[in-house]
């Protein structure tokens, strides 16, 4: 019978560094980094949201958000790995632009990531679900408009 190690190709310095390179382009605000950590055909829940298929979909649901920002930073609290999936807790902080109060707005986080183990997608999140409170988001929003 085949080990986990033999089964799931993925280790814990990949995943590591993963989460890394993960945060790294979410904070680049650019879309066109989504292909460089998510499979063609993921599937993306944020909280109650209607679930997001697809990296189309991705870009389309990020670009209404990331325009907006003047900056956006993930720092990663901690992460524990399962096979090939990912937990991890951080703190989201965002600055929207033209908001009045110039406020940085900042969120603990969780996130959970399924990451391909082989094929050309492999180490790249085909499912993923986020979970916050996007209420101080969203009234910095308001406030810029």
């Amino acid at each position: 019978m085949a080990g986990k190690s033999e089964s799931t190709p993925i280790d814990r310095h990949h995943k590591s560094s993963y989460t890394v390179k993960f945060q790294a382009a979410n904070d680049s605000l650019d879309t066109s980094r989504l292909a460089d950590i998510y499979a063609k055909d993921a599937t993306v829940q944020f909280g109650n949201m209607p679930l997001i298929h697809g990296l189309d979909e991705l870009r389309n649901f990020f670009s209404g958000t990331w325009t907006k920002l003047e900056m956006m930073h993930h720092e990663i609290e901690s992460f524990d790995m399962v096979d090939n999936k990912i937990y991890q807790s951080c703190h989201i902080t965002w600055q929207v632009k033209n908001d009045p109060e110039n406020e940085k707005v900042t969120v603990p986080a969780f996130a959970f990531l399924h990451l391909v183990t082989s094929g050309e997608e492999k180490g790249l999140v085909d499912r993923a679900a986020y979970y916050m409170d996007g209420a101080p988001l969203i009234a910095a929003f308001q406030r810029s408009s």
